[in-house]
């Protein structure tokens, strides 16, 4: 689906965008910008894990091991869905 590269200002300007495209399930990473509402299914832990980090920035809980483990290959998964970024 990422077939964009918006720079985002800052992230007032993501937040506005975010509200103006609600169909769209959006988290920040990195200030990296991805859409994965394609990817709610299929995602191991259930769609509703994504749908509360909706609209915001998971980093630090990408990375952390006791909340919710990441492999490499979900780093993998989530590139494909880069939208953009915030400068």
């Amino acid at each position: 689906m990422a077939s964009t590269n918006i720079a985002f200002a800052d992230k007032k300007e993501f937040e506005k965008f975010a509200q103006e495209n609600p169909s769209r399930v959006l988290v920040i990473y990195n200030k990296s910008v991805f859409d994965v509402a394609d990817f709610l299914d299929e995602h191991p832990g259930g769609p509703a894990f994504i749908l509360d980090f909706q609209n915001k920035d998971i980093t630090s809980i990408f990375h952390d091991d006791e909340y919710h483990e990441h492999s490499h290959t979900a780093l993998s998964i989530l590139q494909k869905h880069k939208i953009g970024y915030i400068q």
